[in-house]
């Protein structure tokens, strides 16, 4: 999992704007480990929101060293 794209590049805006109106389904890994997958809400300079199963949650993006769309098995 990276928080870049298979072109070694970071999401553009327009790119986490996408993942918000199809309604992609993301992973985030923490880093303390954890990993959390659910859709975007929002994003801003500072944090991610997402739509977890279990409610609502923000992320800090400092927090976060990766992310990407959820792969089905």
């Amino acid at each position: 999992m990276s928080n870049q794209t298979h072109e070694g590049k970071i999401p553009s805006i327009a790119e986490l704007q996408r993942f918000i109106k199809d309604g992609e389904r993301l992973t985030f890994k923490t880093v303390d480990g954890t990993t959390y997958t659910g859709k975007l809400r929002w994003f801003d300079e500072q944090a991610f929101s997402l739509t977890l199963d279990t409610g609502d949650f923000t992320l800090v993006k400092s927090n976060v060293i990766g992310y990407g769309v959820l792969r089905k098995k």
